[in-house]
């Protein structure tokens, strides 16, 4: 793990070429709906420094409608959506990954978004999401 940035609740840092996002309830109650698109934008750009990295935010420790709510915030958000990285939502329960799905299928999505229960198949995407970007990484840099 490298390159943490944590405050009141939510938790931001680097591990294998993802950007790892972690919430817990403590945040909603420190922050205000409006600021959440700026906190993530503000994270995520200090932390991919220019690069396309995927974000993997967890939900496991947040009810369902927080997480239905900070879902609809980083899809919808006007800074998030300049941010055109894949986004993946790992949840707690099969519950609350068909409610995002059925919001983020209703949506307009530019970004590639998937929804998952299980970490590994998650991590496997970012990782598969990750070779993908690093050619494109690459060629920006030349």
């Amino acid at each position: 793990m490298r390159n943490v940035i944590q405050f009141d609740g939510i938790k931001f840092w680097i591990d294998q070429n993802v950007i790892c996002c972690k919430l817990n309830t403590g945040f909603f109650k420190n922050h205000q709906w409006v600021d959440i698109d700026d906190i993530f934008y503000n994270a995520i750009s200090i932390l991919s420094k220019g690069r396309y990295l995927p974000i993997l935010i967890s939900f496991g420790e947040i009810n369902n409608s927080n997480s239905l709510k900070t879902f609809n915030v980083l899809s919808n958000g006007k800074l998030m959506r300049t941010l055109d990285l894949p986004r993946v939502f790992l949840v707690h329960s099969s519950s609350l990954k068909m409610l995002l799905s059925l919001h983020h299928n209703i949506g307009h999505r530019i970004s590639p978004t998937k929804i998952f229960k299980d970490f590994n198949r998650a991590i496997a995407y970012c990782n598969n999401e990750h070779l993908v970007y690093k050619n494109f990484n690459k060629q920006r840099l030349v």
